[in-house]
């Protein structure tokens, strides 16, 4: 996502993030989080607690994306549909022109490029992300 927001700073798109509730705090069972992942995160306790964390993990993984704190109550990330991983792109007109419940910058990519060429054919925007798709994520009809 970081990519993604260097490559349309100048195209008038906004994106953020939205802090939810640990996944897999504490969790110690998954071979990938055995090198100190999420082992040292326990679930939040408090609104305080739940916002050092964030903090935490913006500073870890030096992300300049705008970084929203849900409450511990979730009651955010519950009306926007509570899945992990959910994104959202969002036309100047404020309709949604694309959901998934997995974020996949190539899917994310493709739709914003075709958004900010539609908005400014001068500057045609061509998607350049390389990664690979998450393999059984499908978008959301919208």
């Amino acid at each position: 996502m970081e990519k993604l927001a260097r490559k349309y700073k100048d195209r008038d798109v906004e994106m953020f993030l939205m802090y939810v509730q640990e996944p897999h705090a504490g969790n110690r069972g998954y071979r990938q989080f055995r090198k100190g992942g999420f082992r040292k995160y326990r679930f939040h306790e408090s609104d305080e607690h739940k916002m050092e964390v964030a903090k935490l993990l913006v500073k870890k993984h030096d992300l300049t994306i705008p970084c929203l704190v849900d409450g511990v109550d979730e009651k955010a990330h519950r009306t926007i549909g509570g899945l992990p991983n959910l994104v959202y792109v969002v036309n100047k007109e404020g309709e949604i022109v694309y959901k998934c419940s997995w974020t996949d910058a190539d899917a994310i990519d493709e739709v914003l490029a075709q958004l900010v060429t539609e908005d400014d054919p001068s500057r045609p925007v061509q998607k350049t992300m390389d990664g690979r798709r998450a393999p059984g994520r499908i978008p959301v009809e919208v």
